[in-house]
């Protein structure tokens, strides 16, 4: 299901639920799109890089819930899920767009 995107806006917990509930979507169907809009495979080693890096970018932005942002980072890494709590916050910033053309 492409034309799935986040909210744009400084990175907050419910925009790093979202980032992380695509990951998961990503890590499941065995793909994902680089910075060029090519299709490459979503390893393990990807999906716990792009994941950890949303505590980074919240810090960068000067953000106030980077702890609680790495907490549940580590909590999907442990359980490979979003906590349904996550998956609530999640909806309110994931965008659906549909055909462009």
């Amino acid at each position: 299901m492409d034309g799935m995107y986040v909210e744009t806006g400084p990175m907050d917990l419910a925009k790093a639920a979202a980032h992380l509930y695509l990951h998961l979507r990503d890590l499941e169907r065995g793909f994902t799109y680089d910075h060029e809009c090519r299709r490459v495979p979503m390893s393990w080693s990807l999906f716990e890089a792009r994941s950890k890096y949303l505590a980074e970018i919240c810090r960068k932005q000067g953000g106030r819930e980077c702890g609680e942002i790495e907490e549940l980072v580590e909590e999907v890494l442990r359980h490979r899920a979003l906590p349904r709590w996550a998956e609530e916050l999640a909806t309110r910033k994931i965008i659906r767009i549909g055909r462009l053309i």
